[in-house]
């Protein structure tokens, strides 16, 4: 029966790929309007990073999800993620006031109440159609969904990790230093600092936060918190550095995996989390639908061209191994070649 539900579970993720690329079509036409370079920003946050919101719609599928309210709220809110780090990241702005007003736009598109702000007040450009069009329609959209108010303040917290990590991670020199002091303040010891901290950049937990607020709760926030934060969103985030370290070598960005000593401690870590997200999967309702969503993460990522560049193709077979990410692998590898993932 599990292999059963997985088998539909992908299928109808499949088609539910042309709705993510028709909200992304819609955002792609009003960044147009946007002044440069902030447009510039805009588009290459949705041609580039396209994969975040095509992962990230699986949730949208998750049973008894309303799936075209929870589709257009994930979409919103990860094209917010995309285009800010963007604008932290590449327009060579290192003012902490201006990353944290620009990130009060996530955290607002979070709460279905409560005033806007004015994200561009203290960052050197400014636009009025995107950003503020974006907050409101994931606003709307969870305002939709009947039982949000039972997740809200969880993806509150997980959204506030998440927004102090984009701020900190880009401030330039110091960065390391502030990120460190501030895991130190903030989460339990027993995990290494760039763990937590590769925890709190997913947004998966909130998106299934999402989806668990279309019907009568059956799952817990504590329980959505224990096995995603930090173990599935941990994991998610160590694959997504793992396949960009030579991209942000180039660039100097922070990447988590270069804080393990070799890559044998770093393979350790990933066996660690992908086998305690296993773990903690099965223990959830509907536990088919999130071991493939783990086993789906080795796989899209482990197909990405660029794994194979770094010669990290070893590396994904022995965290695939003895799981349905062995036969995702090259299922998805095909699909990479036929044009249907990015």
């Amino acid at each position: 029966m599990g292999t059963l539900k997985r088998f539909f579970l992908i299928a109808d993720y499949l088609t539910l790929i042309r709705q993510v690329r028709r909200e992304l079509h819609m955002w792609s036409a009003l960044a147009e309007q946007l002044p440069s370079p902030l447009r510039e920003q805009a588009r290459a946050s949705l041609r580039d990073k396209e994969f975040h919101c095509l992962g990230g719609a699986v949730y949208a599928l998750y049973p008894g999800a309303a799936r075209h309210k929870v589709l257009r709220a994930i979409v919103a809110l990860q094209t917010i993620s995309d285009y800010l780090d963007n604008l932290c990241d590449r327009l060579q702005v290192f003012d902490e006031s201006a990353f944290r007003t620009l990130h009060l736009s996530f955290q607002d598109a979070l709460r279905t109440d409560g005033p806007s702000h004015r994200y561009y007040a203290e960052y050197p450009y400014t636009e009025q159609v995107y950003l503020p069009r974006l907050v409101r329609v994931c606003q709307e959209s969870l305002r939709c969904l009947p039982h949000y108010g039972a997740y809200q303040e969880a993806a509150l917290y997980l959204g506030e990790q998440y927004c102090q990590l984009q701020v900190l991670k880009h401030l330039g020199p110091q960065r390391e230093q502030l990120l460190k002091e501030w895991i130190d303040r903030s989460f339990p010891a027993g995990l290494r600092w760039q763990e937590w901290a590769a925890a709190c950049g997913s947004t998966l937990a909130i998106f299934f936060c999402f989806a668990l607020a279309s019907s009568e709760p059956r799952v817990t926030p504590e329980a959505v918190l224990d096995a995603y934060f930090p173990w599935i969103q941990g994991l998610h985030i160590l694959l997504d550095y793992v396949i960009d370290q030579d991209e942000d070598a180039r660039h100097g960005d922070v990447n988590f995996t270069f804080y393990y000593p070799s890559r044998r401690q770093l393979s350790t870590a990933l066996q660690v989390f992908a086998a305690e997200s296993r773990s903690r999967a099965a223990n959830l309702p509907n536990p088919e639908f999130h071991l493939t969503v783990v086993d789906g993460l080795l796989a899209l990522y482990g197909s990405d061209p660029k794994a194979k560049l770094q010669n990290h193709t070893a590396l994904f077979r022995r965290l695939s191994r003895g799981s349905y990410a062995a036969y995702y692998l090259p299922a998805c590898a095909i699909l990479r070649r036929l044009g249907v993932l990015s």
